[in-house]
């Protein structure tokens, strides 16, 4: 058959312009914006390229690097970095069948921990889940003071019931570690095409929207949390609270796809930002000085040691009140900072007081546990006048009665924008 090339160029045409239409017509493909004026994109990732951006996401939670599981969800895979990789724009999530660090399973995840982080607005994303026994998404937000509630699972999907879409809120009260609200919709087969997850978060209500369309609205405004979040689509395996683990039906590999992700804050509310923290691991940082005491890196064990970031941290091996270390922090800025240090807390630790400066910061801190356990502590806030180069000098200034020891181990120093 002959072509003729210029009729062919104008076919091509319209039928893109055609193919747009019913993309945009399409009530499984919707593309959701927040509702109303005022929104201002502040963090987005469609995807395009050849790999994944490492300045905009890790692939793994903040307690790991090269592989991590939700021991604590009762997951039953172990997350690989090989697992999550981009192909022709778009983010494509796999779970495997694969033997990996005593789990039976692999499977990709994201999150933007400490590199991306925001107080109240608009989050989306446009996903197509996977289908499968024992398939558990997530479309969700942490706080990224690396602490459990809050959290709001904007979709949450599983496998065994791929009509429903679970929509949570986790939080705390003052006499309550944790309470949940949870809600479920039921539409269509959320494996068979793309949609869009999305939720507007502001210090009033927490408003839940599948394609656009509001499906769920959390109106205890004594309970919405006002602590900055991150970012996370996951893909694990297990049982959750009603799934069913996988088995012999359940397709491998399977990938979760996810067209784009991206966040939006509004004008209009008083304390929108984006936050992004500022995290130095203190194996990296230069020693500017100790007391006549040793001072080390140490690794992590995978599973004893699966909160420890970077899988490595510093131990100050003081043995008498008045040892100290003194790490050099880059400050970017003059501005007030939040300060966190992430420390390991065990048998034989001391007590300690930092000061910045010269300037005591926060009170002093107990190391003391009686099993090893890692956490993050809040020093309260500094003012620095300057940005450069500051002095961070921990200074062990007593122990508990039961330690045995007087030692300081640490993890990270965290400095959150104000």
């Amino acid at each position: 058959m002959k072509r003729y090339p210029h009729l062919l160029k104008y076919t091509k045409k319209i039928l893109q312009g055609l193919s747009l239409i019913a993309v945009l017509c399409s009530p499984t493909t919707v593309l959701a914006d927040p509702v109303g004026d005022g929104w201002a994109l502040v963090f987005s990732d469609d995807f395009n390229g050849t790999q994944l951006d490492k300045k905009k996401w890790s692939t793994c939670y903040w307690w790991g690097n090269t592989g991590c599981t939700n021991g604590g969800s009762g997951d039953v895979q172990w997350y690989q970095p090989d697992d999550v990789f981009v192909n022709n724009g778009i983010l494509r999530l796999r779970a495997q069948k694969r033997k990996m660090n005593g789990y039976e399973y692999t499977s990709g995840m994201i999150s933007s921990h400490d590199k991306f982080a925001f107080q109240y607005g608009y989050a989306e994303m446009r996903a197509k889940m996977p289908n499968g026994r024992g398939f558990w998404t997530t479309f969700w937000l942490a706080s990224q003071r690396r602490a459990w509630p809050p959290e709001i699972d904007i979709a949450e999907y599983l496998g065994s019931q791929p009509n429903n879409m679970h929509m949570t809120y986790h939080y705390s009260t003052p006499t309550s570690k944790h309470l949940s609200s949870p809600w479920a919709y039921t539409g269509a087969d959320f494996s068979a095409d793309y949609h869009t997850y999305a939720v507007e978060w502001n210090p009033k209500e927490i408003i839940w929207y599948i394609d656009g369309i509001e499906r769920r609205r959390y109106t205890a405004t004594e309970h919405i949390s006002a602590e900055a979040m991150y970012v996370m689509a996951t893909f694990a395996l297990g049982k959750a609270w009603i799934n069913t683990p996988p088995d012999e039906t359940t397709p491998f590999p399977s990938y979760s796809n996810v067209d784009y992700i991206k966040v939006w804050r509004h004008k209009d509310s008083p304390s929108t930002r984006a936050v992004t923290p500022i995290i130095s691991e203190t194996e990296g940082l230069k020693v500017a000085a100790k007391s006549n005491v040793a001072h080390v890196i140490f690794l992590g064990n995978a599973k004893a040691d699966a909160k420890l970031s970077n899988h490595m941290g510093t131990m100050l091996d003081s043995n008498k009140v008045g040892d100290s270390v003194t790490y050099t922090v880059n400050v970017p800025e003059a501005r007030t900072f939040n300060v966190r240090v992430g420390v390991k807390r065990y048998h034989n630790r001391g007590k300690f007081q930092l000061s910045i400066g010269g300037t005591n910061c926060g009170n002093p801190q107990d190391l003391y546990a009686s099993s090893s356990d890692y956490v993050e502590l809040d020093l309260g806030n500094i003012t620095f006048d300057a940005s450069g180069n500051k002095s961070f000098k921990f200074t062990v200034v007593d122990k508990n009665a039961q330690s045995s020891s007087y030692k300081l181990a640490f993890d990270y120093i965290k400095l959150t924008p104000k």
